[in-house]
């Protein structure tokens, strides 16, 4: 089942989370979306502090891709509005190329499965169709199944 989000809501709470440098995150047990910070990476869990920020910052990434990604299987994004936002995304986390890191799809995976699209559905996506028979679209399925 598709949750539908007000988009006026998502576009602001997307933009500015990506000024003040957040994460956005989509709850589907929760019926309003959260904002989530990368101050995680500060709290008190074990490991340096490099290690910490790395692994939240990854977390974020992960998360920020999800949240674009139930967007754009949800309709409220097209397949080039969407590349952009997963670029614009990247950028903000110091990524050069999204396209070459296995998480950018892991996080693809997550996004669908939250988004409630089947796995026939996942193929008929535009984005995801141009994927069909590649590494990346294995992962973003095994993502999506691991769920």
């Amino acid at each position: 089942m598709r949750k539908s989000i007000p988009c006026t809501m998502l576009t602001l709470l997307a933009a500015a989370s990506l000024v003040a440098g957040c994460s956005i995150s989509y709850s589907t047990g929760k019926s309003s979306d959260s904002i989530s910070t990368s101050l995680d990476s500060i709290s008190g869990s074990s490991g340096s502090g490099k290690e910490k920020s790395a692994t939240s910052a990854a977390k974020t990434y992960t998360e920020d891709v999800a949240a674009a990604t139930v967007l754009f299987a949800s309709g409220q994004k097209n397949s080039e509005q969407f590349l952009a936002t997963v670029s614009q995304i990247a950028r903000s986390h110091g990524i050069v190329n999204w396209e070459k890191e296995k998480e950018t799809y892991i996080a693809m995976g997550r996004g669908l499965k939250r988004a409630g699209i089947t796995k026939k559905e996942i193929s008929e996506l535009p984005y995801f169709s141009s994927l069909a028979g590649t590494s990346n679209y294995s992962t973003v399925l095994h993502e999506y199944k691991k769920s």
